[in-house]
């Protein structure tokens, strides 16, 4: 049996080929596609024709097709359910999710992944996707002449690239700690990131070890840094994303660069910074959401392939940031394992394993509801059997009517008291629907705490002088080659201390320099300290130590 994932990207389609065999799978085949991103072209026509041809070399019949959608078109909650019967969890989704989806519950389909589970609990990614794109992509599925096995979402389905998705969810002690308790003390959970960076749009994936629990999408991509060059030097734009797919590089340190180089790297940087804008605001959510501390940050995909790029996120965001393979954590790859390929395969490697998961750990599937697969079986079973199911379940009509009058009065009072309940709830905090109860006051009153102290923390952050900015203002200070010989051996910036050593002829230079730094001193005091430099023939050693303005204000709680 073979699993296809089908990538249809902006720029490109991406096809990956899993073979179930008797010692496990094997990646057997990938397939990259690219399609004309002039502006103006018909890229259904392109894609229709080429997969309508691709899917002719398979036998349908044992070949399952997996596609998936996009991050942007399906919304994703990380959701805590005091049960973890999968069954009570997708009857529970449309009402969980009623407040908080941008479209109405009645034209969505949902389901769940269970991330852990917790005792009796089970923490969720619940998702839920507008019908409207789903019969989108059965359409273009039946325009390329296949019968998709299951829809998934491009972002939990890249998530098997890292998860053990042939194990079932990891079953934990519950915290001591209630999951719905007070902010401040939440335990801190550790966050690895992973940036898939296309062509239009940058999926944003967040796992805690190896298990994900947190999906966003910025919308960014390498399109933004065409664009930038087109305008900057005036070129077509199918020129402009040559020179980014063959030239594009940011530099980290401009001496000795020429002009047109600086200028070339600034046009790149200066995109780049807005992608880390959006990303910097999904930290802080992801930081406000889960108490998370953020360790390293993974990229790939096509655009990640640009030069110097994971060093300078690095210094923007102040967190580790280095390219990851797609591919170096799967066994058993049966074609090169280039970093072209590892940075592309992703998503597509991702939805084929899709179609391999077992029940214990399913796969997101959005082939449910008005859109579930017509079993013939049942059917045939039906045609048999119909007339006695039909007769059982009168008998067990009568039976549960019976019952449930006997209780009949007792749920009326306790209706009865649950409306006074929703009645003050609403005339004195506002709630209304599920919110309008004892724990939805309660949550209704943390989270108004915790945005107003999310809004002071990024207030705090928002004109915050970077490393980089200190050392221009230490350069700027320091007199010039005429006034002193000065060789800086180590600059360091923690917070807002800096400690600086180094070289001068004398120590009449030092004070020299010392009185010139005192300028951009926070408290007007250089302290001197003893150095850790060897002696140096002809030299005099230093080590400063002075506290700067990092421009962060006190927040106040």
């Amino acid at each position: 049996m073979r699993s296809l994932g089908i990538d249809i990207g902006s720029s490109s389609i991406k096809i990956v080929e899993v073979q179930n065999t008797a010692k496990g799978f094997q990646v057997s085949q990938f397939f990259e596609h690219a399609l004309n991103i002039a502006p103006g072209t018909d890229q259904d026509l392109q894609i229709i024709e080429f997969l309508r041809e691709f899917v002719t070399h398979y036998d349908h019949n044992q070949t399952r097709f997996i596609l998936g959608l996009r991050p942007d078109r399906v919304s994703i909650r990380n959701k805590f359910f005091p049960f973890n019967d999968r069954i009570k969890i997708a009857k529970s989704l449309a009402f969980e999710l009623e407040e908080d989806i941008p479209f109405s519950a009645d034209n969505a389909i949902f389901d769940a992944k269970i991330v852990k589970t917790l005792g009796t609990g089970a923490e969720v990614l619940a998702c839920a996707a507008p019908k409207v794109h789903v019969q989108n992509l059965i359409q273009r599925a039946q325009d390329i002449g296949v019968d998709p096995f299951l829809i998934s979402s491009e972002g939990t389905a890249f998530a098997n690239v890292y998860e053990r998705w042939n194990e079932p969810p990891p079953a934990l002690i519950p915290p001591s700690i209630p999951i719905e308790s007070e902010q401040d003390n939440r335990p801190v959970r550790h966050v690895q990131l992973t940036l898939n960076i296309g062509h239009t749009r940058t999926l944003v994936t967040a796992f805690e070890g190896n298990s994900l629990i947190a999906v966003r999408s910025i919308l960014w991509g390498g399109k933004n840094i065409a664009e930038a060059i087109t305008a900057k030097y005036e070129i077509p734009f199918l020129e402009s994303i040559k020179e980014l797919q063959t030239k594009a590089f940011i530099l980290t340190n401009k001496q000795g660069a020429t002009f047109d180089q600086v200028t070339f790297s600034d046009t790149i940087a200066k995109s780049v910074r807005e992608m880390a804008r959006d990303l910097q605001l999904s930290i802080l959510e992801l930081k406000s959401e889960f108490n998370a501390q953020i360790h390293s940050i993974g990229l790939t995909g096509g655009v990640s392939q640009i030069q110097n790029l994971g060093p300078f996120l690095t210094q923007l965001l102040e967190i580790p940031a280095n390219r990851v393979s797609a591919l170096e954590a799967i066994p058993n790859v049966l074609f090169d394992r280039t970093v072209q390929n590892g940075a592309k395969a992703g998503i597509a490697l991702g939805l084929a394993i899709e179609g391999f998961k077992k029940p214990r750990n399913p796969p997101i599937n959005f082939l449910r509801g008005d859109f579930a697969k017509e079993n013939h079986q049942l059917k045939m079973f039906w045609n048999k059997w119909g007339h006695t199911a039909k007769v059982a379940t009168a008998a067990l009509l009568v039976l549960f009517v019976y019952s449930s009058l006997r209780e009949s009065f007792s749920l009326s009072l306790a209706d009865r008291t649950q409306e006074v309940l929703k009645d003050q709830a609403k005339s004195v905090a506002g709630l209304k629907g599920k919110n309008a109860s004892e724990s939805g006051i309660r949550k209704y009153i943390r989270e108004n705490k915790k945005r107003a102290a999310d809004l002071k923390t990024l207030a705090s952050v928002a004109n915050m002088n970077s490393a980089l900015d200190i050392v221009k203002k230490i350069n700027d200070a320091t007199p010039p080659k005429t006034a002193i010989t000065l060789d800086v051996m180590q600059l360091q910036v923690v917070d807002n201390r800096v400690l600086m050593q180094g070289y001068v002829n004398s120590a009449q230079e030092i004070t020299t320099l010392q009185q010139s730094l005192t300028n951009i001193s926070d408290d007007g005091q250089i302290k001197t300290q003893k150095t850790t430099l060897s002696p140096m023939t002809g030299r005099t050693a230093f080590s400063f130590s002075f506290i700067v303005d990092r421009g962060v204000q006190k927040v106040t709680r």
